[in-house]
C-alpha cells in the first residue's frame, strides 16, 4: 500500500480544484535547461501558485457560519486569507497562530487591513472563541482590574 494513494469519498487537494494558468517563454528567445528564458525570475520556476480566489470549501465554510459572522469583505479583498482560515478553522492551535499573525505587524512595513476586513476578522476571531471552548485563550478570563 503506498502513503501516495487518494482516499476514496475524500477531496482531492484544494490546489486541484483552482486551474492555474502559466505563461510560456516566447519561442525566440533563448531558454535555460528549466525552459524559462534569461529574462524570466525565479518566480515562473514555481510549480503552483497560491489560489488567488476563494476555494470551494472556502465557501463551504463561510456558509456554515452565522451570517452576521460571515466574512465577505475579506473573501474579496483577501481570498487567500481566508482560505488559509478556513482551512485552519478545526485546529484551534493553528488558527489561534494563524489570526495571531494577522494582527501582529512583525516586519514594521504593512500597511493594516481596511476597517471593513478587519471587523471581520475581530468578529471571526471572537465567534470561534465561543466556539471553541475548550480551547479558549486565558486572557479571555482574566477579569480587568479596577
Amino acid at each position: 500500500m503506498s502513503i501516495y494513494r487518494r482516499l476514496d469519498g475524500l477531496p482531492s487537494r484544494d490546489l486541484d480544484a483552482v486551474q492555474t494558468k502559466r505563461n510560456k517563454p516566447a519561442q525566440s528567445q533563448a531558454t535555460s535547461p528549466h525552459g524559462t528564458s534569461p529574462q524570466e525570475g525565479h518566480e515562473t520556476l514555481r510549480k503552483a501558485s497560491p489560489a488567488s480566489a476563494p476555494l470551494p470549501r472556502t465557501f463551504e465554510w463561510v456558509a456554515s457560519l452565522p451570517r452576521d459572522v460571515q466574512p465577505t469583505a475579506l473573501m474579496r479583498h483577501y481570498p487567500r486569507i481566508a482560505n488559509v482560515i478556513a482551512a485552519a478553522w478545526r485546529d484551534s492551535k493553528a488558527l489561534r497562530s494563524y489570526m495571531d499573525c494577522l494582527f501582529t505587524d512583525k516586519r514594521g512595513d504593512r500597511q493594516g487591513f481596511p476597517p471593513d476586513v478587519l471587523d471581520e476578522l475581530l468578529a471571526l476571531r471572537e465567534h470561534y472563541d465561543t466556539v471553541d471552548t475548550a480551547n479558549r485563550p486565558l486572557w479571555v478570563d482574566v477579569p480587568k482590574r479596577g
